[in-house]
């Protein structure tokens, strides 16, 4: 962790690097997390100077509401930062960057580790990685000497062929463990300890199958809209934005069997493990099974066709397969301008059979793993209600990971992914299997409704209705084919 180390971030100038990445390393600044020799080289087009990208970090620090470096400690974080213009496009200037970061290592001494964070749009990946390879900054300093690692965002391309496409070209330059792709809900403290919480108790994974849990609900509501994003959203929609990534990722941490360890290669084949067993969608499952729906207003947003079919909620539902979870049923769903945020994993256990617990249906033990309002675990069971009486009522043991502290959103997980790029940790990033199994899953859906197998349906911002209009509609569909399928069934018989 403590080797000389350069990161190169393309797109200094960019939003990622001023919501994110200068936030998150200000934090592992103030940690004492980054190695003693450290650089950051930002590359942009601006024309500026060493000086005038390091005035543009600390207006960045003055405007940021979290920790930040004062006195000694802001001066030496600001130190760290230099600046390289250029076009993506000027193989000459790839050529400069590499003068550049070989001063760094005359002055240590040695052959530093190299990251290459590309925090650009997508389209901009393959003009970038043909340039660096081609200079041959990502050769590394052979047997013994310092790595080189390229760090990209999501989305991984906008089906499984353009997935296809960009793995094809980075396996094309790189080797698979110098490739980080970068979901940072990975990285989110909740979900990092849904494995522990699984997996180093024995209190709950016995009965974390089909045999005990009913049904699984996976939420993403923001109360957010699309902001400043209209033309970028209007091409993705919620599903792809979210759905494709986010979602099936905290659905293969709830329910994927136990890695042989805790190494990266045996976590992230235990996800992967999960996800290609989901089966994908048929064309009638997609038009019963799904519901999307698009917020008033959003077609008013900067940037977003007049005409858009954009979705911005969606609920789709699933079920497991396999011995450990054959038939439970997975609700997940995503929106924006849904009122208040609501992010969370809801397991449903099944009702006891027999239950000393009276007729009413609703007895059923819940375990809430929660991102927001609050990073929560909570436990609802029932108990006797105190007094003569022996009826029961809902209690709740609940687990606050932070207890009265305020979080800034982002940085602590993109603090997590630098640091863990930095040692050679890829756990928290997705591998390209992982990538090509879940289009597999999304491209159907998303075929589907573009040939209208699933109507646009409209909800009004600043609500949750949608939710429990998409939930009926879904239960309405699937009601009326099971009794079609029982009613050809008897016909036969």
């Amino acid at each position: 962790m403590n080797t000389p180390t350069i990161i190169t971030v393309f797109g200094a100038t960019g939003d990622l690097m001023t919501r994110k990445i200068i936030p998150s390393l200000a934090h592992l600044h103030i940690k004492g997390r980054l190695p003693e020799q450290f650089r950051v080289v930002g590359w942009g087009r601006r024309g500026w100077r060493d000086e005038q990208l390091r005035e543009h970090v600390a207006a960045i620090l003055d405007a940021y509401p979290g920790p930040k470096p004062g006195g000694g400690s802001r001066a030496e974080f600001l130190s760290m930062f230099f600046y390289h213009d250029g076009a993506f496009d000027d193989s000459a200037a790839y050529g400069g960057l590499a003068d550049h970061v070989a001063r760094f290592d005359i002055d240590w001494n040695v052959c530093s580790n190299k990251l290459f964070y590309l925090a650009v749009a997508p389209e901009r990946y393959r003009t970038i990685l043909g340039n660096l390879a081609g200079s041959g900054l990502t050769r590394g300093c052979g047997p013994g000497g310092g790595f080189t690692r390229v760090l990209v965002e999501k989305p991984f391309g906008s089906d499984a062929n353009s997935a296809q496409a960009l793995d094809e070209f980075l396996a094309s330059l790189f080797t698979e463990d110098q490739i980080y792709r970068i979901d940072h809900y990975l990285a989110k403290e909740m979900l990092r300890g849904i494995l522990s919480f699984r997996f180093a108790n024995a209190i709950f994974e016995p009965s974390w199958s089909a045999r005990y849990i009913e049904r699984i609900d996976i939420r993403l509501w923001e109360s957010i809209g699309v902001e400043k994003r209209g033309a970028f959203y209007d091409g993705v929609g919620a599903l792809r934005d979210v759905g494709q990534n986010h979602l099936l990722q905290m659905l293969a941490l709830v329910t994927m069997e136990q890695p042989a360890d805790l190494s990266a290669e045996a976590i992230r084949a235990a996800r992967l493990g999960l996800i290609k067993s989901l089966e994908p969608l048929t064309p009638k499952e997609v038009a019963s099974s799904t519901f999307r729906a698009q917020h008033e207003g959003y077609r008013s947003i900067s940037g977003v066709s007049p005409d858009s079919n954009t979705e911005t909620y969606f609920c789709l539902k699933t079920t497991l397969a396999g011995p450990r979870w054959n038939g439970v049923p997975v609700m997940m769903e995503s929106g924006k301008r849904m009122g208040s945020a609501l992010k969370e994993i809801a397991v449903r256990f099944c009702r006891a059979e027999p239950c000393l617990c009276g007729i009413d249906g609703s007895f059923h033990n819940v375990v809430t793993f929660s991102l927001e309002p609050e990073q929560t675990i909570r436990i609802r069971f029932w108990a006797k209600r105190p007094g003569f009486d022996a009826g029961l009522e809902p209690r709740e043991f609940t687990f606050f990971l932070y207890e009265h502290v305020e979080k800034v959103q982002y940085v602590e997980e993109y603090a997590k992914l630098l640091l863990d790029a930095i040692a050679g940790d890829q756990t928290l990033f997705v591998s390209t299997g992982e990538v090509d199994a879940m289009w597999r899953l999304i491209d159907p859906v998303v075929s589907a409704w573009a040939e209208g197998a699933v109507p646009l349906e409209f909800y009004r911002p600043d609500s949750s209705e949608v939710s429990d209009r998409a939930a009926a509609i879904i239960a309405a569909c699937t009601s009326r084919l099971r009794n079609g399928s029982q009613s050809k069934a008897a016909s036969r018989i």
